[in-house]
């Protein structure tokens, strides 16, 4: 299992990702998408990810849709905390603080809700690239994502 410190080196190394996303509510969402990611360090213990790139629904076709995404990880104690800056840096949206769990992987201590929506996530290393995964679950939704960047 990777510390803090260590997961936190990975990140400041990332440049690229890719995702696999899959639906079992809506096949319209079944998809993989590749990116580039820019990566700032404004203080110590803060790495944000600008992520640009395309996702290509696996639905013969249809035409791809590019993504752009911007998430700040941050030193949260001795937890890692996922925010989205959809908002801007000054209005992030929490998504998760993630702390070490079993198997090697980081989880999130408490699921994100949006809604009736329930998010959850795990990272850990794979070949020396980091990998999330997340879930969303709900009335309507059952959909998984994995990310390797």
């Amino acid at each position: 299992m990777q510390s803090l410190i260590e997961v936190l080196s990975l990140l400041r190394r990332v440049r690229s990702l890719q995702f696999d996303a899959r639906s079992e509510s809506s096949p319209g969402w079944d998809g993989i998408g590749r990116g580039t990611v820019a990566v700032s360090e404004p203080t110590v213990g803060v790495v944000i990810f600008d992520e640009a790139g395309a996702w290509q629904p696996i639905i013969a076709g249809r035409a791809a849709v590019e993504f752009k995404n911007i998430y700040r990880w941050s030193e949260a104690g001795e937890a890692l905390r996922l925010e989205h800056l959809r908002f801007g840096a000054d209005h992030p949206v929490l998504l998760f603080d993630m702390a070490p769990g079993e198997n090697g992987m980081w989880r999130e201590v408490s699921p994100h809700h949006c809604g009736e929506d329930c998010y959850t996530a795990s990272h850990g290393v794979e070949g020396g690239q980091l990998v999330v995964a997340s879930t969303i679950d709900g009335p309507r939704k059952r959909e998984f994502s994995r990310y390797t960047c």
